[in-house]
This record gives C-alpha cells, sequence and structure tokens, in this order.
C-alpha cells in the first residue's frame, strides 16, 4: 500500500479518534480528524463543522460545507476510519469511496450497536430500558458499513455478538489514552477520610442508584467523603479524581471504558463491573476491582477498610495502562491493521499484541 493517509471522523467517542489520530501522528503516519459537531465531554478534535441539527434553516448551508470537506478529504486521504457507524453523508458516499479504491474502517464503540435484549442473556445486570427505540435502523446502518468495510474495530470482544452478519475482518484493538495527560496521584496507605468518587455520563447505564445508596448505608460506619461528578469541565473533573481514594465507574455494562482507564492512570483503585464471560477475553492481571449492583457495597468496604490495598490496586492500575492503553502503542496496531501486516485478532491475543509494540522517544 502507498504511504498511510488517515482520516478518523466524523463523530468523537470518549477521545478514541482524537486519540488515535495523535498516536499516529507520534509516528509519523499523516492523520487528520474532522467531527460533525463538537459534542459535550469533548476530548479533542482537528476541524469541527459545527452541524447541528436543530438549526433547521441552515440544512442547504451545512449540505454545502460537508460536500466541500468530503470532496478534500477523499483528494487528500486514502484510508477512512469511521467511528460508529456514519461517514460524512450518512453512509450514502460508501460506493464512492470504494469506487475511488479507499479502504475503509468501522470502530464501533457500544450502543449504536449494541442490542441491550441479547446483551441481558449473558448479563443480567445490564439496563435494555431507553434502548429499545431506533433498534432495527441502528441494526442496518451497522450492517450497511460492514458490508463496505474492508475491517471492523471494537476495543474488546464484548460488542462480537451484536456485529451484523455483514461484519467481517473483525480486529480488537485496546482503548487508547494519551499518557502525557496524565501523573499518577497514588492513595496514602493511610488515610483517615476516604474520599469516593463517582462520575455518571449516565446514571441509569452505570448504576449510579445503587452506587450512592451502598456509599450512604457505608456512611453510617465510616467517616467518608463522597463526591458525584457532574456537569463539569474535563479539567475541574480532573482535579476532583486526583483527590479520590476510590473511584467506582459503573456496575452494570460487564466491561470497563475510558473513564476506569483514566482512573487507572491518575493511580486510583477503581470499581468497575467485569463480567464472567469477559474475564477470559481480558489480560489476566487487570486490576480492576469487579462489582455488580449486589456486592458493591461489600466490594466498597473492602477497599475502605484496607489502604494498602487501595495504594497496591492504584499502582498496579497506573502500570496497567501503560502496558495496554498507551495511545501510540495502539496506534501502531492500528497501523498494522490499516496495512494487512496482521489478520484478524480479539481476546487476550489482541491485548498482547498491543502490549508488544515497540515505542521511541
Amino acid at each position: 500500500m502507498k504511504e498511510l493517509r488517515v482520516f478518523h471522523g466524523v463523530c468523537e467517542i470518549a477521545g478514541q479518534a482524537y486519540y488515535s489520530v495523535k498516536g499516529l501522528i507520534y509516528n509519523g503516519i499523516k492523520a487528520s480528524h474532522m467531527v460533525l459537531r463538537n459534542k459535550t465531554f469533548n476530548y479533542g478534535y482537528g476541524i469541527s463543522l459545527n452541524i447541528y441539527r436543530k438549526n433547521w434553516y441552515l440544512y442547504p448551508f451545512y449540505l454545502l460545507k460537508i460536500c466541500f470537506y468530503e470532496l478534500k478529504i477523499l483528494r487528500e486521504h486514502n484510508v477512512f476510519h469511521f467511528h460508529a457507524g456514519s461517514t460524512m453523508l450518512l453512509n450514502h458516499d460508501l460506493w464512492l469511496l470504494k469506487l475511488l479504491g479507499k479502504k475503509i474502517f468501522v470502530e464501533f464503540h457500544g450502543s449504536e450497536l449494541r442490542d441491550y435484549a441479547d446483551a441481558e442473556k449473558v448479563n443480567p445486570y445490564i439496563l435494555t430500558e431507553d434502548y429499545t427505540a431506533g433498534l432495527e435502523k441502528r441494526k442496518k446502518t451497522a450492517a450497511k458499513i460492514c458490508r463496505y468495510a474492508d475491517g471492523v474495530l471494537l476495543h474488546d470482544d464484548e460488542l462480537i455478538p451484536h456485529l451484523p452478519a455483514t461484519a467481517r475482518n473483525i480486529f480488537v484493538v485496546p482503548l487508547k489514552v494519551d499518557l502525557e495527560r496524565f501523573t499518577p496521584c497514588y492513595v496514602p496507605v493511610e488515610k483517615e477520610k476516604i474520599c469516593i468518587v463517582h462520575a455518571p455520563s449516565n446514571r441509569k447505564v452505570k448504576g449510579s442508584d445503587q452506587i450512592i445508596e451502598a456509599v450512604e448505608s457505608l456512611k453510617q460506619k465510616y467517616d467518608l467523603d463522597f463526591i458525584l461528578v457532574e456537569n463539569k469541565t474535563q479539567k475541574e473533573a480532573r482535579q476532583i479524581y486526583k483527590k479520590a481514594d476510590i473511584i467506582v465507574d459503573q456496575v452494570r455494562l460487564g466491561t470497563y471504558g475510558v473513564f476506569a482507564i483514566e482512573g487507572m492512570a491518575l493511580g486510583k483503585p477503581v470499581i468497575t463491573y467485569i463480567s464472567d464471560g469477559m474475564k477470559d477475553c481480558l489480560p489476566e492481571e487487570l486490576p480492576l476491582v469487579s462489582a455488580n449492583p449486589d456486592t458493591v457495597q461489600e466490594v466498597l468496604e473492602r477497599l475502605i477498610k484496607d489502604g494498602r490495598l487501595r495504594h497496591e490496586i492504584g499502582v498496579a492500575g497506573s502500570e496497567y495502562v501503560k502496558k495496554y492503553h498507551d495511545c501510540r502503542k495502539n496506534a501502531k496496531a492500528l497501523c498494522e491493521v490499516y496495512t494487512g501486516e496482521i489478520g484478524p485478532i480479539r481476546g487476550r491475543e489482541a491485548f498482547m499484541h498491543a502490549a508488544a509494540q515497540e515505542i521511541y522517544g
């Protein structure tokens, strides 16, 4: 294949497009990033077209803007990496990309693909309500882009059962973060008042009610400071995370995401639910503390009582993120996917492959 010129777009999910592009550029690859609109919890982007559906009177202008940038990126790139199953022209341009000989990859992140009714069969704690609307449309969209895609990327094996039949060449590349943004703040072994932090992007999905109930019950026995982080900028939220002795991510989903990784990168012990089925697909040394709605109080109490355990888990978490989630390493794994140097890979093997990538500088 000719020199890689990679485009990431057109939406941002938990910084994964941004971190991918940053890692690719670090490794000497020409890469750019564009989003249709800048959303909350933004992790950064190259260009935002600032297109918002509520501004219906601007639709003609929006169409002209999209077409202009579509032609621009077609001319400048030969690899197109789309996130969450959507392209510049809502998947109506896939045929054109193929006609022009472009490589197409699609990366799925979660709710745009997951059939929650099916997920409930293997994970009884996941919530199915509020996600049935539009399911058939989402399935059709995923099936269409997978039909054109040269490869499908996932963060771990959790979404594999939800892929459409048209999906082929499935690659697991672990989630990515920029380690330069994180300096570990390890928790002290001795601490009189324990600070517990929970930052739900969606209270129902994360199981926030059960987490809050567990903390309130434990307050009857222990001197605790509980901080619920909502409606904060990233900068404000990160300052709070640094103060945490325990971070509780979620107790329902069955796998871990970017917030859990960020907590580990800061050297904090992180509680998040890992389903039995996922444990065999992730590295054996995974230092996350698993808890579901039935066990979260018990797990919290164990960490509250054992300062040395909190500290050791935090140190192990920081090392784990360096090994498996460095955006510079995982971008090298992406390059192998783009060029065909590696075949489809998943499970624990995919994590070990990413960890084995060498970076310099």
